[in-house]
């Protein structure tokens, strides 16, 4: 039998345990539920404002297309950048003739960004605007990095959705956008953005999501374990899936229908899993489609595979009569 003395010693320090650890579970919980259920519905629409200004930069300029700099700021201060390519204005048509052209929001790799414009090899009469990411991914992640970068990833991801919303407003000021074939379009790293930007806002007549799989705890893990380990690995995705919870794409690709969605993706792609593509497949309704290109995950500098990934939804779009037959 143990000592009084002993005794109420153990007590006091349970009793002291209990008062520190409790609370700090209790709080976890919540802040845990928080973080699960969270719903940006409002907060999408109210980031996006009602109105803007917009601030355009020419780049460059030739005979097919022109490039520009687009800068669109509401009065509450919330700014979108993005890469804006557009057909040239032939100065000999009378500008009241009216010609307008299919659009293509293009939501990049994590290394392109307003950048994307620049890959767009072999395309012809569409408007293509690609807007910026407001954080800069590092290369590679510890765990302290990560924790410390976590509130300015999460609201970068976050504000990516009223970004677009705000681009489409855009696109809806323009006199030469046909607004009624409007392409959402993600690849690799803005291929998740899809299905949660389409489930609140139903402007765009086609959803395209290129390279892009679901279930982001997974998804993330994968990608960060490749280079970090499989303990990082499942803690960055363990906590990564719990922050963006909201934008899950899996919660949300179902509510692209009846807006056709086109998925590509690569036979042999190392950052996207099978697993995590036919996860979000399956859980998208009709209609929809998926084509496999044999290859490994795309990548910018590689122009054979973007212009194969560009001929097969350029094919696809044109089947959806969103794209011209003729180049």
């Amino acid at each position: 039998m143990l000592p009084v003395r002993v005794f109420l010693t153990m007590k006091r320090v349970m009793v002291w345990i209990a008062k520190i650890f409790l609370p700090l579970v209790a709080l976890g919980l919540v802040a845990w539920w928080y973080l699960y259920t969270q719903d940006f519905s409002d907060y999408f629409q109210e980031r996006r404002g009602l109105a803007f200004t917009v601030e355009e930069e020419e780049a460059e300029e030739d005979s097919l297309f022109r490039k520009s700099w687009v800068r669109l700021q509401t009065p509450e201060g919330f700014s979108v950048l993005a890469g804006v390519l557009a057909p040239h204005r032939d100065a000999s048509v009378d500008s009241t003739s009216g010609r307008r052209y299919p659009a293509i929001i293009v939501l990049g790799g994590k290394a392109t960004g307003r950048y994307a414009v620049d890959y767009a090899l072999d395309i012809r009469n569409v408007v293509l605007v690609a807007p910026d990411y407001p954080y800069e991914p590092r290369i590679s992640y510890t765990i302290p990095e990560f924790l410390w970068d976590v509130p300015a990833i999460r609201g970068a991801i976050v504000d990516m959705v009223p970004s677009v919303m705000l681009i489409m407003d855009y696109l809806a000021r323009r006199a030469d956008v046909d607004t009624a074939r409007i392409v959402l379009l993600g690849y690799s790293f803005g291929a998740p953005f899809v299905p949660v930007i389409m489930a609140h806002d139903r402007r765009p007549a086609v959803a395209a999501m290129v390279y892009g799989g679901g279930d982001l705890t997974s998804l993330i893990g994968h990608n960060v374990a490749r280079f970090e380990g499989e303990r990082v690995g499942s803690f960055v995705g363990w906590l990564s899936g719990l922050l963006l919870r909201p934008l899950e794409p899996l919660r949300f690709v179902d509510r692209i229908a009846p807006t056709p969605l086109v998925m590509i993706n690569g036979t042999e792609d190392e950052q996207v899993p099978r697993a995590n593509t036919m996860l979000l497949y399956e859980a998208a309704r009709e209609p929809k489609k998926l084509i496999w290109i044999e290859s490994r995950h795309v990548h910018p500098r590689n122009i054979e595979l973007t212009r194969r990934i560009i001929a097969t939804l350029r094919s696809e779009l044109i089947g959806l009569r969103v794209l011209p037959r003729s180049p």
